[in-house]
């Protein structure tokens, strides 16, 4: 059965990016250091030898998006930056994208998020789903499918932006992090829904 993990970088305020969607200081640590790190051969950064081998440690065999972060990424060019194949939830078509990348291994989940989930968790097998936080997450983490929170929590106060969990409001109680790994310019962290 796959593990669902909700994830994002996020300041110490809870916020995933600026209010005009643009990440700002919260991504530093993507050339804070000096090991190479490839999501995919258009996307190649400089982190810490901690960050990379956390990073590179994950079993995530798929994402969830939102059509949000797919519009404002242009979907990474059709070049999954984890697992082999990305879910958007979407309520709109995306046939001019698909023409211009064919061959990109996404699928549009036009039915809602859990629909989306799944799709995804059918697909990851034992595997990570990693959702992207946002919107797509809060609902994701309200609809009782997510198993986990990860952070990469950034020395930085945004005052202001998109919230970790989108407009969610609900509560949400964490267990102790089981993972807890400080990179340069970055805290990795980990931890279980208490459900």
């Amino acid at each position: 059965m796959a593990t669902v993990v909700v994830q994002a970088v996020a300041s110490l305020d809870g916020f995933i990016a600026r209010p005009d969607d643009l990440p700002g200081p919260i991504f530093d640590w993507y050339e804070a250091g000096e090991a190479e790190l490839r999501f995919n051969p258009d996307h190649v950064f400089h982190v810490s030898r901690q960050s990379k081998d956390y990073l590179e440690a994950s079993d995530t065999r798929c994402q969830v998006i939102g059509r949000h972060l797919f519009d404002i990424t242009d979907g990474w060019g059709g070049l999954p930056i984890v697992g082999d194949r990305v879910f958007v939830v979407t309520h709109r078509d995306a046939e001019e994208w698909r023409a211009r990348y064919p061959d990109a291994p996404y699928t549009f989940c036009t039915e809602g998020v859990e629909d989306a989930m799944r799709r995804a968790t059918e697909h990851a097998g034992d595997g990570t789903v990693v959702v992207c936080a946002g919107e797509v997450g809060g609902q994701v983490v309200a609809a009782g499918l997510a198993d986990e929170l990860a952070v990469d929590l950034a020395p930085v106060f945004l005052g202001q932006g998109k919230r970790f969990l989108g407009s969610s409001a609900d509560e949400v109680v964490l267990a102790d992090p089981h993972v807890v790994i400080q990179g340069e310019r970055v805290l990795h962290l980990r931890y279980a829904l208490r459900h």
